[in-house]
């Protein structure tokens, strides 16, 4: 049985929560969030193991050589619940360093480079949910009669699959609203919203990202509080430069703002059944060059 990419990513959090708890002889605390990540760990099959566990110990083995909070002493390991996504902790795995009360956080993907998977409807003010600042009346009444209309689709039991101008009737206007009530908001403070967008993306705390590909793995350092031991400070942008469809496409938009940042938004159903919301797969395509990166081969 293949797994799907969410439970290759929680099999790559126990590799990464293991290598860390023999490394530095740290427990491993239990919880729902353990025994599930382990269960898919255990789902994969050897060679996939065997490959987890090789990305595992190289990027284990790079943080602790460059952030000395990662002890062999007074540390144990933790893996969040994704719910924490909702308050702005993206991180995956915690390590817990009691002998300074310090937290080191690490996001760890596999072949998975997004960072939220947002939702719309006409119940959800995404302006005060991501910055704090609310969406206009114009935005809802926009987006409110295609809801509408898609939740009595929903009613009805019918599938995406069987709508065939979903593009054109749903996608494209709710997409064009959002992005159209991102620019006003960007306009009436674009300083604030530009870091407050980041923020929501990449969460509250600072954090190592590390992705498995094919062969390699990458350590990245997110340290736009200039928390973390390993990485330079990330600059945060202090205004959009532009908001465009990407080429060739209908139902993505690319954002691109200064000092290197540069995003994609892919508007899509979010399961096979119609329901009245629609799902973004947010994903960073741009970053400031001053961050650090660090990749690694295996195997």
């Amino acid at each position: 049985m293949s797994l799907s990419q969410n439970e290759m990513g929680r099999a790559f959090e126990y590799g990464i929560a293991v290598s860390i708890s023999e490394y530095l002889a740290a427990p491993i605390q239990d919880s729902p969030q353990v025994r599930e990540a382990r269960r898919c760990f255990e789902s994969c099959a050897e060679n996939e193991q065997r490959k987890i566990g090789q990305a595992a110990t190289e990027a284990t083995a790079f943080l602790v050589a460059h952030d000395n909070r990662l002890s062999e002493k007074n540390c144990f390991v933790s893996i969040q619940s994704d719910q924490q996504g909702m308050y702005g902790d993206v991180r995956d795995i915690i390590v817990h360093n009691t002998a300074i009360g310090e937290e080191i956080g690490i996001s760890a993907k596999h072949h998975h480079w997004a960072v939220k998977h947002s939702r719309l409807s006409e119940s959800i003010d995404f302006g005060c949910r991501w910055i704090g600042i609310p969406c206009s009346d114009d935005y809802f009444q926009r987006i409110t009669p295609i809801f509408r209309e898609l939740r009595s689709r929903q009613e009805n039991h019918e599938k995406w699959r069987d709508i065939p101008d979903k593009n054109q009737r749903y996608y494209m206007p709710v997409l064009q609203a959002f992005s159209d009530e991102l620019q006003r908001l960007f306009q009436v403070n674009p300083a604030d919203v530009s870091r407050g967008l980041i923020h929501y993306l990449l969460g509250r705390y600072d954090y190592y990202k590390v992705i498995k590909e094919n062969g390699y793995v990458s350590i990245m350092s997110f340290n736009i509080n200039g928390t973390l031991k390993w990485g330079k400070r990330v600059p945060l942008p202090t205004r959009i430069i532009e908001i465009a469809q990407k080429p060739r496409s209908e139902t993505t938009i690319f954002i691109t703002l200064d000092r290197g940042w540069q995003l994609s938004f892919r508007i899509h159903n979010a399961s096979s059944m119609v329901e009245p919301s629609l799902k973004f797969d947010i994903s960073i395509i741009g970053l400031p060059p001053t961050i650090d990166r660090h990749v690694i081969e295996y195997g």
